[in-house]
């Protein structure tokens, strides 16, 4: 507003020669002019803090709407991730239960130490309830019990071996069905592991199974060592990665 200043006071100077009224006058004329640049300044301040007051509220609003939009994602995403880490942790539950279970029946069929009863120096009467209350089915409990006394042990444990095997082989499918339908719920290198051991078991019931068909005891051997030495350690590792995923303080 200087160039206003400068022609109001060259025009001062002008009506100072001219005389009283019209000094009069424009002193007049600057009080208004001052009243209104003033009054203009005002209003055009007053607009100006209006656009900034919308814009800033715009902003206010964006800002709400993507902090609301954001913390809606977050909200989904825990959601699901809790879901999945609940799944994750039914999975590895149930895969660990079906491990043992198998892992207990193979265990059981490899050992060289294997459950037996002497049929041969049994009373009648006992032995008839024994295969009775045994698992073997209807036609050979029947052949057991028409079996001569001398003969017993010897049928009794053949037909038990392979009821035994498939009790195994039925454990290490159900293992294999929990880990396989439920993969995608597993950390990789836990999912590997159960893979591992799950091929691990079977092949110690196959050399068993081979061992016995053959009666020599090198196969048996072999899924004895193949127990202890490869199926055991990786079980143990398999322990300590699902409490760890699972939460657990492992100490070494």
């Amino acid at each position: 507003m200087q160039w206003v200043s400068q022609v109001t006071d060259f025009l001062g100077r002008i009506l100072i020669l001219a005389g009283g009224p019209v000094l009069v006058a424009y002193a007049a004329i600057r009080v208004f002019a001052k009243s209104w640049l003033k009054h203009e300044l005002d209003i055009r301040v007053a607009s100006f803090q209006a656009r900034q007051a919308e814009q800033l509220e715009a902003i206010k609003s964006r800002n709400a709407e993507q902090l609301e939009q954001a913390r809606h994602r977050l909200n989904t995403l825990f959601r699901q991730t809790s879901k999945l880490h609940e799944k994750e942790f039914e999975v590895l539950a149930n895969a660990w239960e079906r491990l043992n279970e198998a892992l207990g029946l193979v265990s059981k069929l490899v050992s060289f130490f294997q459950d037996s009863v002497d049929l041969d120096q049994m009373d009648q009467t006992r032995f008839e309830a024994f295969v009775s209350e045994s698992h073997l089915s209807d036609v050979d409990k029947q052949e057991l019990l028409s079996a001569d006394n001398g003969y017993r042990n010897v049928y009794y444990e053949e037909r038990i071996f392979w009821y035994r095997l498939e009790e195994a082989r039925t454990a290490c499918r159900q293992l294999h069905r929990c880990v396989q339908s439920n993969s995608i719920f597993l950390e990789p290198g836990i999912r590997e592991r159960f893979r591992e051991i799950d091929n691990l078991m079977w092949g110690a019931l196959s050399s068993r199974e081979v061992g016995h068909k053959a009666k020599y005891d090198k196969p048996w051997i072999d899924a004895v060592r193949f127990l202890e030495k490869k199926i055991t350690p990786l079980k143990a590792e398999i322990e300590q990665s699902v409490q760890t995923r699972l939460g657990y303080e492992v100490e070494n």
